[in-house]
């Protein structure tokens, strides 16, 4: 796969300096086009590289524009996939957590599984119906944000960068499990996500969001072809269920999935 690559050496100083922001909560300059990946194969091979330089241990993957709506809208050409790391990794319906780790984040809700086996690599994809028996329920916050800005980048360019960044990922909450989740219909199943005293966030309703199962099976065959394995315990997320909200420092997240319980976060 080096081989392949335009420049190996200005895409691992990429990753270096992404890495880094990651580590240090901050962002790095505005990318030069000639740093930018010019293919989805250089942006996961910055993304791998990033997560070297992490030096984390991994809990899950998350995936995002995991419907063909969001991706039409946003410019994805793919679903948008990223590391979710074990130090800034947190189970349990309320947490107290620091503002100086998620500086200039959002807020979004997700829909999340846990694996209760090993998933390895095989030839032929894995499908939904065969995941299901494998996996429970959580509802999730992820807290969202990019080590990188680029105002000027066509779509083609920033959805690239998302990439490489770590899919714009910082942290995930996962709630408790849930065992009956089959029957949910997810694609309109409306969730009440609230900073503060701001109102509700839109829901992403519809074709605007994926079937969850679904989107585990594409991220699952995904990571097959990069030749990544996934692991008992494991967190799955697959992607924004409602629109992404701004916090600061003592702000309250409240998020509640109805049947499907209910997530509290106070920064502070």
């Amino acid at each position: 796969m080096v081989n392949a690559l335009s420049n190996p050496e200005k895409l691992k100083n990429l990753a270096l300096k992404l890495g880094n922001a990651w580590l240090q909560c901050n962002q790095i300059p505005t990318p030069g086009l000639d740093e930018i990946p010019i293919s989805r194969s250089e942006a996961y091979f910055v993304q791998d590289q990033m997560a070297e330089v992490i030096g984390d241990s991994v809990s899950g993957w998350k995936v995002g524009a995991t419907s063909a709506k969001m991706r039409e809208l946003d410019g994805h050409d793919d679903v948008i996939p990223g590391r979710i790391f074990e130090s800034v990794t947190f189970l349990g319906a309320k947490q107290n957590l620091p503002i100086s780790r998620f500086m200039d984040a959002r807020a979004e809700t997700e829909f999340a599984f846990r694996l209760l086996e090993d998933i390895p690599l095989r030839e032929t994809h894995w499908n939904a119906q065969e995941l299901k028996e494998k996996v429970v329920f959580h509802p999730a916050v992820e807290l969202i944000g990019n080590r990188h800005q680029l105002p000027e980048g066509t779509k083609s360019q920033k959805s690239l960068m998302t990439i490489a960044d770590n899919g714009g990922g910082i942290g995930f909450v996962f709630g408790e499990e849930i065992q009956e989740w089959q029957s949910v219909d997810f694609q309109h199943h409306l969730i009440d996500l609230r900073v503060d005293d701001q109102p509700s966030a839109d829901n992403f309703l519809g074709e605007m969001r994926c079937i969850p199962i679904e989107a585990l099976a594409d991220l699952i065959n995904h990571l097959g072809e990069r030749g990544i394995s996934l692991n008992a315990g494991n967190f799955i997320s697959t992607g924004a269920a409602t629109v992404p909200q701004p916090f600061s420092k003592g702000s309250k997240v409240s998020a509640d999935f109805g049947v499907l319980g209910r997530i509290e976060l106070q920064f502070s």
